[in-house]
C-alpha cells in the first residue's frame, strides 16, 4: 500500500488510517456549497442575454473579484432594474474602484450591489442630485435609512456605465448577505445562463518545499510538460495548477473556474472552492497563488500548500498543509479535476516517481537562518530603529518569517531609504501596517506639514497617507519596501481638454486634466459664473467634466480649483464664450 508522509506519519497505512482517510476525503465533498439559496428570487437585473465577462472569485491585484460582470453589448446606459423588492441602503460615489455604486437591501436577508452605473434613475437619482449640490460635492458615500427609498421588483433604479476602476462598459453585480456584507456568488441564485465549455488547463507546475527537495534531479519548480508525464521526486513538495473558463464559443475572457480538486492515488487531498469570502480575507488570494509568477506576467498558479497564517475557509486540504511526500520509491498518480458552474469538468493527470533521500532537511518554519527580525504570524511585531520603527497586528504576514532591513541612500529624498523584505515568503501583507520615520532636521517647521513618506517598490514609487506626530512621521502602508521622506511643495496641475478661450464652446461638457507630481489630488472644485458646479471626476483618465448646462449664453467664467494632500492648491480660471 503506498504510503504519503504528508497523510500519515506511520510508515505503513493501518486500516484505521485508511478509514480516517476516506472520512475526510468525504467530509470535504459535501462540506462546500451546502447551503441552500434562493433560486427564484432574484429576477436579472437587465433585459439582456447573460454574457459575463467575468464572474465570482476571479482573481485579481491583490483581491477576488466579490461578484460578476455582465456584459452591455460594449455601450453604456443599459436599463438596470431592482430584482426584488427591497429598498436603497447606500449610495457610494467615487473617482475609483466601483464608481457609481447603489445598494438594495431585500426583506429576504441579502443585499444586491451594482457598480460601475452611469446614473441613477428616479427617486434615487433625485437623492444623490440633492445630496451632492447640498454638500458641494461629487465623491460621497451614505447609507439611507430603512424605506426611506423603496423599490419594486423590476423598478427601473439605474443605467449601466464604466465608471471608476472599469476597464469597459458592463454592469458588476453582486449578492451579499445584508447582516456582514459577506458576497456570494450571484450564479447560485438561479441566473439563467449557457456555458457549454469545460475550463481550460493551462499548466500545472510542481514546488520544491526544502533546499534538498529534489524535482527531476534540480531543487526547482518544474512545469508538467503534458499529460502522463512521470516526474522523479526526492523530499517535500507541492503542487500548483493555471485553469480558466470560457463561458462561450469565441469568447476572449478567461473567467474563474468554481473548483479545483486534487487526488492523489484516486483520493482527494485538495480542494479549492470559493463559494463566498470576508472582504477582510480578500488580500490572502496572495497566499493561495504562485505570488512572483502573478507579477511576472499574470498568470495565476493556485497552489496546493497553505500557510499557516492563510485564515480563509475556502483553501482545504487534508493534511500537513497540502505538502507531499513519498518514501517508498513507487510511482503515484495525481490527478487536477477542474469544474466549472455547470459542471463541465476538465482533467489532468500525471505521475510522481518517489525516490528515497537520505539526511532530507526537513523545512520547518522556526528554522530560518537569516538577517533580520524574526515574525511570528499570530503575533504583534514590533523593530525600532533609531530613526525608523515598524509596527504590524498579528495575521499581517503568511507564516513565521523573517524581516529584513537595510539602509541606502535615496537621491531624491530627505532620509535615507529605509527597506523592509520578507525573506521567505516575499508576499504582500495582509493587512496594513505602520511605519515611522523620524521627522528630518534639516526641515524648518513650517515646511513640516508637507512631508510625506513614500513607497518605493522597483520603479514604483506611492506617496502614502502620512501623519505628523511630534518628531515623527507615521505612514500606512500595505507594501513592503523602501520608505523615505519627501518634501511635496509643488502644486497640482489642471489643464483644458476640450475648450479654449479663443473659440466658442458647444459642446455638452467640460473637461480638464488634473494631476499631482507626488502626494495625489486631494480635493477639486468648480465653479461657473461665481456658482459652485458639479465636477465628475474619472480616476482612469485622470479628469474633471462639467455639464454645459451650468453654461449661460456669451461669456461665462470657470474656475477650477485643485489641492493635494500637501496642502498645496492651484486655481485656474478660464473666459468662456457659449454662442
Amino acid at each position: 500500500m503506498h504510503h504519503i508522509r504528508n497523510f500519515f506519519k506511520s510508515a505503513i497505512l493501518s486500516q484505521t488510517s485508511v478509514f480516517f482517510f476516506a472520512l475526510m476525503s468525504l467530509y470535504l465533498s459535501v462540506t462546500v456549497a451546502q447551503t441552500k439559496y434562493p433560486t427564484d428570487y432574484f429576477r436579472h437585473p437587465m433585459n439582456l442575454p447573460v454574457s459575463m465577462a467575468g464572474d465570482f472569485a476571479e482573481i485579481r491585484s491583490n483581491h477576488f473579484h466579490s461578484g460578476i460582470d455582465l456584459r452591455t453589448g460594449g455601450k453604456e446606459g443599459e436599463k438596470v432594474y431592482a430584482p426584488a423588492d427591497g429598498y436603497v441602503s447606500r449610495i457610494n460615489i467615487s473617482a475609483w474602484g466601483g464608481g457609481k455604486v447603489l445598494y438594495i437591501t431585500h426583506p429576504n436577508g441579502y443585499r444586491t450591489v451594482y457598480m460601475h452605473l452611469s446614473a441613477f434613475c428616479g427617486e434615487i437619482g433625485k437623492f444623490v442630485s440633492d445630496y451632492q449640490n447640498s454638500h458641494q460635492t461629487y465623491a460621497f458615500d451614505t447609507e439611507l435609512p430603512k424605506d426611506s427609498i423603496p423599490v419594486k421588483k423590476g423598478q427601473l433604479v439605474a443605467l449601466s456605465g464604466n465608471t471608476g476602476g472599469s476597464a469597459g462598459p458592463h454592469l458588476h453585480y453582486e449578492i451579499r448577505y445584508a447582516s456582514n456584507d459577506q458576497p456570494i456568488n450571484p450564479l447560485y441564485f438561479g441566473i439563467a445562463y449557457e456555458d457549454p465549455i469545460a475550463p481550460t488547463i493551462v499548466g500545472v507546475k510542481i514546488y520544491p518545499a526544502t533546499p534538498s527537495t529534489l524535482i527531476n534531479g534540480k531543487n526547482n519548480e518544474m512545469k508538467v510538460g503534458s499529460q502522463n508525464d512521470e516526474i522523479t521526486v526526492s523530499g517535500r513538495f507541492y503542487t500548483g495548477i493555471f485553469t480558466y473558463d470560457r463561458m462561450e464559443t469565441g469568447s476572449n475572457s478567461k473567467n474563474g473556474v468554481e473548483k479545483i480538486e486534487l487526488y492523489v492515488d484516486d483520493t482527494l487531498f485538495h480542494r479549492y472552492q470559493v463559494s463566498t469570502f470576508m472582504f477582510e480575507e480578500t488580500r490572502g488570494i496572495n497566499a493561495v497563488i504562485d505570488y512572483q509568477q502573478f507579477q511576472r506576467n499574470r498568470e495565476y498558479y493556485i497552489l496546493s500548500r497553505r500557510l499557516q497564517g492563510d485564515r480563509s475557509n475556502y483553501n482545504t486540504v487534508v493534511r500537513d498543509n497540502g505538502y507531499l511526500s513519498f518514501s517508498d520509491n513507487n510511482t503515484h498518480t495525481l490527478e487536477y479535476r477542474v469544474s466549472d458552474y455547470k459542471g463541465n469538468t476538465s482533467r489532468f493527470r500525471f505521475r510522481v516517481k518517489a525516490i528515497s533521500s537520505k539526511g532530507e532537511v526537513f523545512f520547518h518554519d522556526t528554522g530560518i537562518h537569516a538577517k533580520g527580525e524574526p515574525i511570528t504570524y499570530y503575533k504583534r511585531f514590533n523593530m525600532l530603529q533609531s530613526d525608523f520603527s515598524v509596527e504590524m497586528e498579528p495575521y499581517t504576514v503568511y507564516s513565521n518569517d523573517m524581516l529584513a532591513y537595510s539602509v541606502m541612500k535615496d537621491a531624491d529624498g530627505l532620509t535615507p531609504l529605509h527597506r523592509i523584505e520578507l525573506v521567505r515568503h516575499p508576499l504582500p501583507p495582509h493587512q496594513s501596517f505602520t511605519v515611522r520615520i523620524a521627522v528630518p532636521k534639516s526641515v524648518p517647521t513650517n515646511l513640516r506639514d508637507k512631508l510625506t513618506v513614500v513607497c518605493i517598490s522597483g520603479k514604483k514609487i506611492s506617496a502614502c497617507s502620512t501623519r505628523l506626530k511630534g518628531e515623527w512621521l507615521e505612514a500606512s502602508t500595505r507594501s513592503f519596501g523602501g520608505f523615505s521622506v519627501r518634501l511635496d511643495t509643488v502644486a497640482p496641475t489642471v489643464a483644458p481638454v476640450n475648450f479654449t478661450e479663443t473659440k466658442a464652446f458647444n459642446g455638452n461638457e467640460l473637461k480638464v486634466k488634473i494631476g499631482d507630481n507626488l502626494s495625489g489630488v486631494d480635493t477639486y472644485k468648480c465653479f461657473v459664473n461665481g456658482k459652485w458646479a458639479l465636477a465628475e471626476h474619472d480616476g482612469k483618465t485622470s479628469s474633471l467634466t462639467v455639464n454645459a448646462r451650468y453654461l449661460k449664453k456669451g461669456e461665462n467664467t470657470v474656475t477650477f480649483r485643485i489641492t493635494d494632500a500637501a496642502g498645496n492648491a492651484i486655481e485656474e480660471t478660464w473666459k468662456i464664450r457659449r454662442p
